[in-house]
Order: structure tokens, then C-alpha cells, then sequence
């Protein structure tokens, strides 16, 4: 049975199960094969509220699947590439597109869910009454044969609603996150439209089946920027990669249990340091005769990223194993690379773009909470982040393409740092995410409050987006437990401390 072209481009039954498919950059392979995820909560006033606010998220979100079809797919490996076995695509069929399911709703019972609403936030919202088993859409760790790329599900409490957001994290990044939640994806560049204009026939109007076809094939030429490498660049970057069929046999640290909360810092502590960090870097650049205006440009998330870093360093000193002989600690920063290359991506670039920069410091100095010892971290911190540009990204795409299946691209940041029995980290900011103007378009406004379902991921940090209404910065904070009692004891940490919300 052949395809027929109809006024609104639809497509005939014989074509439901038609295959598009979109071949992923050499960037997102290098992605974690794991979830973006975030939770949104909103207060509801009534069952009749809720009704109609659950109605108008499956209409967001199946606007979302339209402008985005490759969202109701399934990240796979790439068939018949023997070169690259860990080489991964999108492949959605029409079905897929068509039969999208609805938003998962799950009311949760008082046992599973002992507060209300109004009381969660009354505390905060704590990471461990979000518990993933609770409110997530998908298991955290993605299924490697076929993973779903996007879900969402609504919690319903007594009195409010947690919207959970799960985004594969090969496809997109944390800024396609928030472009997506706030439904920027509806209305970019490449917004593919489900529903053509009615016409006059007899003009032919292609089928839903061709056009998604020729979206697929659009998207796969796009992701090329992040795909091709220089013949001609000289490597720089010290890489770690692990090989394909080298043995996992890093011994686990005896340590307590792991152990996730939220701070809460003020801002006018953050600004405050902030202008002690710059006039003390001005100070060593006078005194070594340095004349540079950089300084000015050391940024908030540069300050809070400091002294995270410095304080969560000298809690974990203490159970560091004398076996491994650590010294250092390395930063890595998750940096988006959208506009570091000579060709800048589209400003609306919805796939995962980003690359980590790398800042490593001895224990010693990073033990240390002075000033001095403060700004320069910070001022490190900005160099290594100002270091991420065309070179520096090419150089991630050349491994890929050399590694010819033997090196095991997946999750290069967590091959590049040594959070087992080493003593880095890596803090990631979504402070410029925009996720609390997301309405969702449910008609209940804005949300009171934007988490992380709980995590206990040692020597993990994320800087939560910045609330207009609320004077202070969020920053999760993932340590063992041991470790984490020794950083909440610090009182020269805790002086910056406003709350701590377990």
C-alpha cells in the first residue's frame, strides 16, 4: 500500500511503523549514558485545579513531542557499525511520534508521602522526600540497547504537584533542558511543524512521513559541527580514557554511606566574596607587576565554585586512604561550547554541546581558606574556563575518531577525575537554566521550588537556578556521610551558610 499526501500531511497505516533516524555528534557520545533530571513543584488550590492543570501539561508536552519529534524515539547503539561500536543515534518511528503516551500521573499516598504541600515547602523541599523511586519518570541509568529519550511525570500531593522531567543526556545538555521546560523548543529554528496549513488541492502536500524524514536528516547534518576534527591540531589536552575490553578492577574506598542535602547561601555573602576575591587577585597582579583588568570578570558561580571546592576538599581529606597516595584534587567544570567555536552553534542548539574544563590544585593549598589561597583558586578556576574553545573541543572529537572501538568514549568527564579513591570532583552550574519561569503552560504560574530528585553521589555539586524571589543561591551538595559531617562542621564554611535542607 503506497503513501498518499493529504491536506494536513498525514500519513496512511502501512507507514506507522517507518523508521527515521538521527545520528548523534561526536560530543554526545562522549555524554554519560544516564538522565538529566529535574524536579518542578507547584502549589495546586483544588481537585478542579489539578484536573485542569494535568490536561494542560499533556497538551505541553505532546507540543513539545510536535516541535521536537525525535523526543518520542529511543537512543540506541548505530546498527552495522562495527567501526564504532559505541556509537549511538536516535530512531523514532511514526508510531512512536503518533502514539506518544501521556503524561505518567501518580498520586502519592500519605505513607509514601507524609507532608503536604504546603508543609514540603515550609521546609524546603528536601532532597529525601523526592526520593527517585518516588517521583521519577525513568530509572536514573539509561538501558544501553534502547533507552527512552524524554519523559515527564506528575506527583500529586495534598495540595501541590511535582513535576518530574527526565531528559537523556546523549541527546541534549542542561541549556536543552531549560530550553526545553520553558518551552523555548516550541518556537526556535528548527520547530518541525506536525500540522501543515490548510491548502487548495490540487497541490501535493508532502506526507507526515517524508517530512519527518527530511527533519531527521536535518538534525543529523546540524550535529556534524560537533563531528569533525582538525588534520592539523596540535594536542594540548591530557586526556584519560578507559579501554573497551580493559578489566573495571579499581578497588571501592571503605567509606560510609553516601549523603546529599541542599545549602542555602545568601547573596550578599556570595557578592561579598566575590569582591574580596577580586581586589585580592588585583593586589597579586600589582605586586607581580601585572597590569590586566580579568579580575573584573571573575564571576559569582567562579566564587561559589572556590569555595565548594575548598571546603568540600578539607572534609574529605581526612578519608583519603594513605594506599592511594593522593596529592591533588582536580575541578571539572561542565562548560557549554555553543558559542566557543569559530562557527558558533545556533543559539537555540537543542543537543548536548558542552565539554568540561580542568582546573587541579595540591591538597594542601586547597585545604587552606584565606583569601589569598581563595582568590587564586577563583582566578584559576576563570583561566581554565576561558581555556575551553575550538582547539581545546576538537581535540575531544579526534579521540573519538581515533578510538576506532578500543577507547570507551562513554561519560569522558568520569574518566577524566577519581571520585572512588581520589579526592576530585565536579560542580555544574544551572543557574542560568531559566527553570523557575517554567510554567509548563498548567496555568498554576511559576514554580516555588526546582530540584534534583535525591541523589548520593560523592564529590558532585550543582548549583541550582536562581530564583528571582529568593535572596540566596542553592547548591546541592553530594558527599559521604562522613564527609559531609565534617563540611557541615566547618565553621568557616558555615558562616557562609544560611540553611542546610536534607
Amino acid at each position: 500500500m503506497s503513501s498518499t499526501g493529504t491536506n494536513d500531511g498525514s500519513l496512511v497505516y502501512s507507514e506507522l511503523d517507518t523508521q527515521h533516524v538521527i545520528h548523534l555528534s561526536s560530543v554526545e557520545r562522549c555524554m554519560p549514558r544516564a538522565y538529566i533530571r529535574v524536579c518542578l513543584a507547584y502549589r495546586v488550590a483544588d481537585s478542579q485545579v489539578l484536573s485542569g492543570a494535568l490536561e494542560k501539561l499533556n497538551t505541553f508536552v505532546r507540543r513539545t513531542i510536535d516541535a521536537k519529534p525525535y523526543l518520542s524515539g529511543y537512543v540506541v547503539p548505530v546498527q552495522h557499525q562495527l567501526a564504532n561500536p559505541d556509537g549511538l543515534e536516535v530512531r523514532f518511528s511514526n508510531r512512536d511520534f503518533i502514539d506518544y503516551p501521556p503524561v505518567n500521573v501518580r498520586h502519592l499516598t500519605t505513607k509514601e508521602m507524609p507532608y503536604s504541600y504546603d508543609e514540603l515547602s515550609n521546609l524546603g523541599l528536601p532532597p529525601s522526600t523526592i526520593r527517585p523511586e518516588l517521583v521519577s519518570a525513568l530509572p536514573e541509568g539509561t538501558d544501553e540497547e534502547r533507552a527512552p529519550a524524554f519523559r515527564v511525570q506528575a506527583n500529586v500531593i495534598d495540595g501541590g504537584i511535582i513535576v518530574s522531567i527526565y531528559l537523556h543526556h546523549c541527546i541534549s545538555d542542561g541549556t536543552g533542558l531549560g530550553l526545553l521546560a520553558t518551552g523555548k523548543v516550541l518556537n526556535d529554528d528548527f520547530t518541525f511543524e506536525r500540522h501543515l496549513p490548510a491548502v487548495t488541492l490540487p497541490q501535493t502536500v508532502p506526507t507526515l512521513t517524508s517530512r519527518l524524514a527530511a527533519f531527521a536528516n536535518q538534525k543529523s547534518i546540524v550535529r556534524k559541527e560537533l563531528s569533525w576534527s582538525s588534520p592539523n591540531s596540535v594536542p594540548d589536552r591530557h586526556l584519560h580514557y578507559k579501554f573497551v575490553t580493559s578489566a573495571t578492577c579499581v578497588p571501592l574506598p571503605i567509606n560510609s554511606p553516601g549523603r546529599g542535602c541542599i545549602v542555602s547561601i545568601p547573596r550578599d555573602h556570595v557578592e561579598s566574596l566575590q569582591k574580596r576575591v577580586r581586589a585580592e587577585i588585583a593586589d597579586i597582579q600589582q605586586k607581580d607587576g601585572v597590569e590586566s583588568s580579568e579580575d573584573c570578570t571573575i564571576s559569582k558561580t567562579d566564587v561559589l565554585q572556590t569555595l565548594l571546592w575548598h571546603h568540600m576538599t578539607r572534609a574529605r581529606i581526612p578519608s583519603l586512604q594513605d594506599i592511594y597516595a593522593v596529592t591533588k584534587s582536580k575541578l571539572l567544570t561542565p562548560v557549554s561550547i555553543r558559542d566557543k567555536l569559530k562557527r558558533k552553534l545556533p543559539e537555540g542548539y537543542f543537543g548536548a554541546a558542552i565539554d568540561f574544563a580542568w582546573t587541579e590544585f595540591p591538597l594542601k593549598h586547597l585545604s587552606m581558606s584565606d583569601i589569598t589561597s581563595l582568590a587564586k583558586t577563583a582566578y584559576s578556576i576563570h583561566g581554565s574556563i576561558g581555556r575551553v574553545d575550538e582547539s581545546y573541543v576538537r581535540q575531544v572529537i579526534a579521540l573519538v575518531h581515533s578510538s576506532k572501538g578500543q577507547i570507551d568514549v562513554r561519560d569522558l568527564l568520569a574518566s577524566n577525575m577519581n571520585r572512588l579513591t581520589g579526592a576530585d570532583m565536579y560542580i555544574t552550574s544551572w543557574s542560568r537554566l531559566g527553570l523557575y519561569e517554567t510554567t509548563l503552560d498548567m496555568g498554576l504560574g511559576k514554580p516555588d521550588w526546582v530540584r534534583k530528585p535525591w541523589s548520593k553521589d560523592p564529590g558532585s555539586c550543582i548549583i541550582l537556578p536562581l530564583d528571582d524571589n529568593k535572596s540566596y543561591w542553592e547548591i546541592v551538595v553530594q558527599m559521604t556521610e562522613n564527609d559531609m559531617s565534617r563540611l557541615l562542621a566547618d565553621p568557616e564554611f558555615m558562616r557562609y551558610v544560611e540553611r542546610v535542607i536534607d
